[in-house]
């Protein structure tokens, strides 16, 4: 039961992952094939890992556009994780979690909706405003008195424009003030 519960849910989260891109940018994009995929790997000249991370090469007509893919990762040179993100396979950006260097949380993203402005692949691939990635975005600040990071403010974002309401508590966790944006 434990196996058949596991496949069920494995293909309903594999069904959902894709759910926040439009019906159109779903068709337009369906065409592209990627015609390269690299992993990469770089280190600080103190032999730590500095980023890793996949990426995807797509053409069309004489015009070609690398993108990363899945999951990539940036660190600090004392081997910290400085960024943990997931991309689709044309690089915008799924979700995102940013760490300061001693490891608390300062930033975290998640992408629900992903749109183009654009039905040419040529300029969708190359004209970086086409595409209209919607998010929901946290900010965390550290506190001395607390000595712990707590969320300072969220709010959902276009790119990086700050739209709707956007929350910003205290650090005791009160909700201090919204702001329409």
């Amino acid at each position: 039961m434990k196996f058949i519960t596991t496949i069920i849910f494995t293909v309903f989260i594999t069904f959902c992952s894709f759910s926040q891109y439009s019906k159109e940018y779903k068709i337009l994009t369906e065409k592209l094939i990627a015609t390269d995929t690299i992993n990469f790997e770089e280190l600080y000249k103190n032999g730590e890992l500095k980023e890793k991370g996949t990426v995807l090469t797509y053409k069309v007509g004489d015009y070609s556009a690398d993108y990363y893919f899945r999951d990539y990762y940036q660190y600090y040179r004392n081997g910290q994780v400085k960024m943990k993100a997931k991309f689709d396979r044309f690089g915008n950006l799924l979700s995102q979690k940013c760490y300061l260097n001693f490891g608390g949380l300062c930033s975290e993203s998640t992408t629900f909706e992903i749109d183009s402005e654009t039905s040419d692949l040529e300029e969708l691939l190359r004209v970086d405003e086409k595409t209209k990635v919607i998010s929901n975005d946290k900010f965390y600040n550290y506190s001395m008195k607390l000595d712990s990071m707590y969320l300072k403010k969220e709010g959902k974002m276009i790119g990086n424009k700050k739209i709707g309401v956007w929350k910003i508590y205290s650090r005791t966790g009160e909700l201090i003030e919204e702001k329409q944006y």
